[in-house]
């Protein structure tokens, strides 16, 4: 048995060693049965957030006003709506990609986009993320807003 011990010890010394080259790639603030809420997206929600508020016209101490607001609202959002999705994901019959489908033709249309590479472009310059990301924010919101409807109904 403590042979073992020092084997074990032994084994996990180079471990420790090796730690310090470590580096954090992303940082978890919340899980929420099984999924998690990472550190980059509640700054990139709070990004957002700014930039709604600069365009609505805030500034100096109002806008940091609205900043530190946003910034305790965020995290909370985003668990309700992790909370929200997963619920509907457990309900066989919400099915949103209709919606979906019918919000990126409604912007393909509105900014005559013929193809879908420029699509992809015009979502990373006008939201600054991908498509992708724009198909899954949207529709983990189309969910969202379906099952609230559905259980207030």
């Amino acid at each position: 048995m403590l042979l073992r011990f020092v084997v074990l010890i032994a084994a996990a010394l180079p471990l420790a060693a090796a730690d310090n080259n470590i580096q954090v790639v992303e940082e978890i603030a919340a899980k929420v049965n099984g999924d998690i809420v990472t550190r980059g997206e509640l700054e990139e929600t709070l990004k957002e957030f700014e930039k709604a508020a600069r365009a609505e016209g805030l500034a100096g101490a109002k806008l940091q006003e609205a900043l530190k607001t946003g910034q305790h609202d965020a995290l909370r959002e985003r668990i309700d709506e992790l909370l929200l999705v997963q619920k509907a994901k457990d309900m066989p019959n919400i099915n949103v990609d209709g919606d979906l489908a019918r919000f990126l033709a409604q912007i393909q249309t509105q900014y005559r986009l013929t193809d879908a590479d420029k699509l992809a472009a015009f979502v990373q310059d006008t939201y600054g993320i991908t498509l992708e990301e724009l198909k899954q924010r949207k529709k983990s919101e189309f969910l969202s807003q379906r099952i609230v409807s559905q259980e207030v109904a």
